[in-house]
C-alpha cells in the first residue's frame, strides 16, 4: 500500500510540471486572450421567429370572447321590471318555516306518532287506553294541532283525579246555603224575644228585668253576627272552589304539556328520538319543515335603485327544473333591509309554493331562483 502511494505522487508531481508545456502547444497566447475576452453568448427564451414579409398575418377574432362575461345580478327586462338573479330560497329558523319540536320536562317518552282523532278531534284509544298511531318517519305529511306522540303522564293524570274530587266537595260547600237559613232563622227569633221584653217593660215597668233584656239583647246582636259568619263561609267555599277549579286546570296543562303537538303545517324531516328513552327538558324529539309557503331573499344594486321603491312589490319567481320547462310562481316582498352591503341591500319574499305533478314541490330550500319584480 505504501508503494502505491509514493507512485501516486510521483505521477501527480509530473504533470505539473509538463502541463504548462501542453497548455501551450493547445493554445496560443492570442487565443487565449481572445477566448477569455469575449463575453458568453446570451440566451434568448421564447423568442419568436420573424415571419417573412409575404406571408400573411391572421388577424385574431374579437366577437367572440374565450371566456363568458357572466350576467349582472341585476338588470332590467324589457317592461322596465328589475330581475334579480340568484335569489335564494329559504326556510329560516324562528318564523315559521322551520320547527324543532322539544320536551317540555324531563320523563319517558311513551308514544312517538301521529295519533288518530274522532270527528270531535279527540284522541281515539285503544283497549289499554294507550291512543292508536302512526309511526312516525321522515318525508310524512303533518298538519298543525296533530298529537305526534306523549311522554309518561301516569302521576299527573292521578294528580288530576285528586283535583277533581277537590273540586266536586268545593262545589258542594258552596252550594251549602243551610247554616245562612239557620243563623237568621235564630237571629229572628233573638230580635223578637228582645223587643217583646221592652215591649212588657213599657206596659208594665220593671216586668223584665234590666239584666236578662240586656242578655235578649246580646242574642240578638250574636244570632246577627253569625248571620254574617255564615255568609263569609259561603264567600270562602265560593272561593275554593275556584282553587280547585285552577288546580284541575293546572293537572291538564301539564298533562297536555306531555303532549307533542305539530305547531305547524309540514313536513316531518328529522326524528331524534325513539319510545322508551328518557327525555330531558329541551332535548330534540323532532325537526319539521314548511314547505307549503317558503322565503326568497335577493339582492338589488343600492346605487340603481331604493329600498322604496320595491318594498311591497309583486313578485315572479321563475324556477329552473331539470326535465320539466320553466315553471314562475308568485309572491311578494314583506321586507327590504336598510343596511347597504357590498353595494347591495337585500329583500324578503312570500311566496306560496306548489307541487309538480309527481308531487314534490318546485321551491326546495337552498335552490336559487329567478325573481322578476313588478
Amino acid at each position: 500500500m505504501t508503494n502505491r502511494n509514493h507512485w501516486l505522487a510521483l505521477a501527480g508531481l509530473a504533470l505539473v510540471a509538463f502541463a504548462p508545456a501542453l497548455y501551450e502547444s493547445a493554445f496560443s497566447d492570442d487565443e487565449l486572450e481572445k477566448t477569455l475576452m469575449t463575453p458568453p453568448r446570451r440566451i434568448e427564451r421564447n423568442v419568436v421567429p420573424a415571419v417573412p414579409d409575404d406571408v400573411p398575418l391572421i388577424p385574431r377574432s374579437t366577437s367572440a370572447p374565450l371566456v363568458p362575461t357572466p350576467l349582472p345580478a341585476t338588470s332590467e327586462n324589457e317592461l322596465g321590471q328589475i330581475v334579480v338573479r340568484n335569489a335564494k330560497v329559504e326556510t329560516p329558523v324562528g318564523e315559521g318555516y322551520d320547527v324543532t319540536v322539544s320536551a317540555n320536562g324531563q320523563g319517558l317518552l311513551s308514544e312517538l306518532g301521529l295519533c288518530e282523532k274522532d270527528e270531535k278531534g279527540e284522541v281515539v284509544l285503544n283497549d289499554d287506553g294507550t291512543s292508536k298511531r302512526v309511526p312516525l318517519r321522515r318525508g310524512m305529511t303533518v298538519h298543525k294541532g296533530d298529537v305526534l306522540g306523549k311522554q309518561q303522564d301516569d302521576e299527573l293524570v292521578q294528580d288530576r283525579i285528586v283535583a277533581q274530587q277537590e273540586l266536586l266537595v268545593a262545589e258542594k260547600e258552596a252550594e251549602k246555603t243551610l247554616e245562612i237559613e239557620v243563623a237568621r232563622a235564630a237571629a229572628s227569633v233573638a230580635q223578637a224575644s228582645y223587643k217583646r221584653a221592652e215591649s212588657l217593660n213599657r206596659d208594665m215597668p220593671g216586668a223584665v228585668s234590666p239584666e236578662e233584656v240586656q242578655e235578649k239583647y246580646y242574642d240578638w246582636v250574636r244570632a246577627s253576627k253569625s248571620v254574617d259568619k255564615a255568609e263569609y263561609d259561603l264567600e270562602v267555599n265560593q272561593e275554593k272552589v275556584k282553587v280547585a277549579k285552577a288546580r284541575v286546570n293546572a293537572a291538564n296543562v301539564q298533562i297536555r304539556n306531555r303532549k307533542f303537538f305539530c305547531p305547524i303545517d309540514g313536513v316531518i324531516d328529522d326524528v331524534y328520538q325513539n319510545e322508551g328513552q328518557w327525555l330531558r327538558e329541551g332535548d330534540k324529539i323532532l325537526r319539521i319543515h314548511r314547505l307549503d309557503k317558503v322565503m326568497v331573499t335577493g339582492s338589488v344594486d343600492a346605487s340603481l335603485y331604493a329600498p322604496e321603491a320595491i318594498d311591497g312589490k309583486e313578485i315572479d319567481v321563475t324556477v329552473k327544473r331539470p326535465g320539466m320547462d320553466d315553471q314562475t310562481l308568485t309572491g311578494k316582498i314583506f321586507y327590504v333591509r336598510q343596511i347597504v352591503e357590498s353595494g347591495h341591500f337585500y329583500f324578503y319574499a312570500d311566496v306560496q309554493n306548489k307541487r309538480t305533478e309527481s308531487g314534490y314541490w318546485l321551491l326546495n330550500p337552498g335552490s336559487l331562483v329567478t325573481v322578476t319584480i313588478r
